[in-house]
C-alpha cells in the first residue's frame, strides 16, 4: 500500500512485553496447538518489487506461530510460492512454548509470536540471527517498511525481526443503514469523548441500546474491556502516561488512569446503554458475539467498540452482508489508534530460513493474504487496492496512517499484570464502586510479577 510513515509511535516501552493476537481472541483457542507439515510448490504473483517464488525449492524450514483453521490455510497460501518445505507448529500459547523451546536448545528456525517481549529478551541474550545475516533481507525491509516500525524490530542497534499481520483496536462498528434511517451521523477523528457519548445519549433516548458489549473471552476474558480503556486513555492525554504505565513509572492508580476507567463505565452501565442489559449480561457475553446485535433485522443495538479482526466475526455471522454497506467502522474519537502485529525472527541464518524470511517479509507474498482477507500488511509495496473490500482498505489506511500509534497497553504490560488488568474490567463493572481498590490490586500484580522473574 502507500504506505507513509508513521508520523510518532511509541517506543519507550520496547524494553517491554508489547503485543498480542492481531486477531484479538485471547479466549480463542487457548492452549490449542495446530502442527502442519506444508510441501509448497514454485509458482508465484507477478513482482512489486522482488519475486521470491521459488526460492525455497528443495529447503526446509520449522516455524512456530500462532494461527490455526482459516488464519493457518491463509498463511499457508501466502507461503507456498516459495517452494520449500514448511513444517508449521501453531499455539495460542506460543509464549511459554517458545520459552521452552529455547531453553531447552531445540528452538524452531522462525518464530512468528504477536507480542515482542520474548523477541526483545531473546535478542539480548544473544540467542536470535540479526536480519544481516540473510543477504539482502535487512537492505529490503529498511527500504520497504515503515521506519517506526523497523525501530521496534531494533535491539541494541540490530535489526532482528520485521512485523506483519497489523490491526487496529481503534474502531468502533455500527450498521450504516441503521444510522442512515435514524439521521445520525458517524464520528470523527476530530471527534471527543463527550461526542460519543451525545450521540449514545441520542440513540438510546429514541429507543435502541446504543451499545453492545462482550468480555467473555475464555482465560482473555475482560480484554475487549481493557482495549476500550487504552483507546480512552490515549486519545485524552500526549501519550506519555500511557508509556509510563506500560514502563512503570506511572501506575494504574494515577488519576487521569482512573478517569478511563470511569468513562470507560459510562459506556457500559449507563441504564439503557446496553443491550446486554447489565454489567453481568456484558460480562457473560462472548466478545465476538457481541458484534451481531447490531447487524440483525431489525437492529438491536447501534455501535460496538471492538477491533478490526471483529469483520471475521461480522462475515462469519452474516456472509451476506456487504462490506461499507451492511457493516463499518468510525475511528474512535480523537484519532490516535492502538494496535498489534506479529513479528517474524530467526534463530539461525541457514540457507532455508534465510530465503523463507525473505519470502514472507516480501509484497508479493503478503499480497496473498490480503486479497483473500483478515490481513493487513505494514508492507510500503503493498497497494490499498490490494485489499479485498472498502473496510478492510479503511482498516489498513487507519492503521498505516495513524498521527499517533502505540502498541496494545495491557498486552504492553504482559504477564501476571495482564491478566490482573483483565481480571479487573469484569471486577469494575460488576461492582464499580471498588474501582480504586481494583486499580490498586493491578498495580500490586506488576510488583508480585517483577518479583517473580
Amino acid at each position: 500500500m502507500h504506505l507513509p510513515c508513521l508520523r510518532t509511535i511509541s517506543l519507550a516501552a520496547l524494553g517491554l512485553a508489547l503485543l498480542v493476537s492481531g486477531c484479538g481472541g485471547a479466549g480463542n483457542g487457548v492452549g490449542r496447538t495446530t502442527t502442519a507439515v506444508v510441501t509448497t510448490g514454485a509458482g508465484g504473483t507477478a513482482a512489486t518489487q522482488v519475486d521470491t517464488s521459488g526460492t525455497g525449492a528443495g529447503q526446509g524450514v520449522s516455524v512456530l506461530g500462532i494461527w490455526s483453521d482459516a488464519e493457518l490455510a491463509s498463511f499457508r497460501a501466502l507461503v507456498a510460492p516459495w517452494g520449500g518445505t514448511m513444517d508449521f507448529t501453531g499455539s495460542r500459547d506460543i509464549t511459554s512454548l517458545l520459552t521452552t523451546r529455547v531453553e531447552g536448545g531445540n528452538p524452531p528456525d522462525v518464530a512468528i509470536p504477536a507480542e515482542v517481549g520474548l523477541f526483545q529478551q531473546f535478542a539480548n541474550e544473544g540467542k536470535l540471527t540479526p536480519l544481516s545475516a540473510c543477504a539482502g533481507l535487512e537492505e529490503y525491509v529498511r527500504a520497504n517498511y515503515p521506519k517506526a516500525f523497523v525501530d521496534l524490530g531494533t535491539v541494541n542497534g540490530k535489526l532482528y525481526g520485521f512485523f506483519m499481520k497489523a490491526d487496529t483496536k481503534a474502531t468502533i462498528f455500527y450498521n450504516p443503514k441503521f444510522f442512515q434511517a435514524h439521521g445520525y451521523t458517524p464520528l470523527t477523528n476530530d471527534s471527543s469523548f463527550d461526542d460519543l457519548i451525545a450521540l449514545s445519549d441520542k440513540i438510546a433516548s429514541e429507543g435502541t441500546p446504543p451499545w453492545s458489549m462482550g468480555q467473555e473471552a475464555g482465560s482473555g476474558s475482560g480484554f475487549p474491556g481493557s482495549d476500550t480503556i487504552q483507546q480512552i486513555l490515549l486519545n485524552q492525554e500526549s501519550g506519555r502516561l500511557y508509556d509510563d504505565v506500560v514502563k512503570g513509572s506511572a501506575k494504574f492508580t494515577d488519576a487521569q488512569m482512573k478517569d478511563a476507567w470511569a468513562k470507560f463505565g459510562k459506556m457500559a452501565l449507563t441504564p439503557g446503554y446496553a443491550v446486554q442489559g447489565d454489567a453481568a449480561g456484558i460480562n457473560r457475553t462472548a466478545f465476538e458475539d457481541a458484534t451481531y446485535p447490531l447487524f440483525q433485522s431489525p437492529p438491536a443495538s447501534a455501535m460496538t467498540a471492538i477491533g478490526g479482526f471483529a469483520t471475521a466475526a461480522i462475515k462469519k455471522r452474516f456472509p451476506n452482508a456487504q462490506p461499507g454497506i451492511d457493516y463499518d467502522f468510525f475511528p474512535w474519537p480523537g484519532g490516535k489508534v492502538t494496535g498489534g502485529a506479529n513479528v517474524a525472527y530467526a534463530f539461525n541464518s541457514d540457507p532455508g530460513t534465510c530465503s523463507f524470511l525473505r519470502h514472507i517479509a516480501s509484497a508479493n507474498a503478503q499480497k496473498i493474504w490480503v486479497q483473500r482477507g483478515g490481513f493487513t500488511s505494514v508492507n510500503r509495496q503493498v497497494s490499498l487496492d490490494a485489499y479485498p473490500d472498502p473496510v478492510a482498505r479503511k482498516l489498513a489506511d487507519q492503521l498505516t496512517n495513524a498521527g499517533t500509534f502505540k502498541f496494545d497497553l495491557d498486552d504492553a504490560i504482559g504477564g501476571a499484570l495482564q491478566q490482573a488488568e483483565f481480571q479487573g474490567v469484569t471486577r469494575y463493572l460488576s461492582d464499580p464502586s471498588a474501582l480504586d481498590a481494583i486499580l490498586s490490586g493491578i498495580e500490586r500484580a506488576r510488583g508480585e510479577s517483577a518479583g517473580g522473574r
